[in-house]
């Protein structure tokens, strides 16, 4: 009996020793990512339209903090109360944070908006809580009468009412020049 007792004590105590790499894979964080292809999501609210976003490419994914992430551009037209085509954003790298209910967009930001007036950027924030874009990079914006570039801006997240934090430039179009 104490023979089979030290066998069986004998076989635990070799059984029990761990793979240091075995230990790591069994408590790494996993990450679930969903991929889509080709992407079209409509947005409304109330049953009125507020955004189309298009995309050639998305990641969904699921973490700690969740993300979903645009890597191969984006194109998001805004809608009016009346379905009317109210500012349009391109870029060819956006992230939308879940949690903090904010997009960042980067690599080429361009957003347009009803009156015609353009606004060019590296990066932008889209805080859709504060419905508000801000960045601190260099801007640059083309309006009908002017082109104004500065650096920092804050904006109504329809781009109508904007402020640059620190105008470098400006410059009036003749009015023979403005469309």
């Amino acid at each position: 009996m104490r023979k089979c007792l030290l066998i069986l004590f004998w076989m635990c105590m070799t059984a029990c020793e761990n793979n240091p790499s075995d230990v790591v894979a069994l408590t790494r964080k996993v990450q679930e990512v969903e991929e889509g292809k080709n992407i079209k999501a409509v947005f409304s609210q109330k049953a009125n339209l507020k955004a189309v976003l298009s995309s050639p490419l998305m990641y969904r994914v699921k973490a700690d903090t969740p993300y979903t992430e645009f890597p191969n551009t984006l194109h998001v037209d805004f809608f009016d109360e009346n379905a009317r085509l109210q500012s349009v954003v391109n870029a060819k790298y956006g992230k939308y944070l879940d949690l903090l209910n904010k997009v960042y967009l980067a690599d080429s930001v361009v957003v347009f908006n009803s009156t015609g007036d353009t606004l060019f950027c590296k990066t932008l924030w889209w805080n859709q809580g504060e419905s508000s874009l801000y960045t601190s990079d260099s801007v640059y914006i083309h309006t009908r009468t002017q082109t104004i570039w500065g650096t920092g801006l804050w904006s109504k997240a329809d781009f109508s009412k904007y402020t640059i934090t620190n105008v470098i430039g400006m410059l009036d179009l003749p009015r023979d020049m403005a469309p």
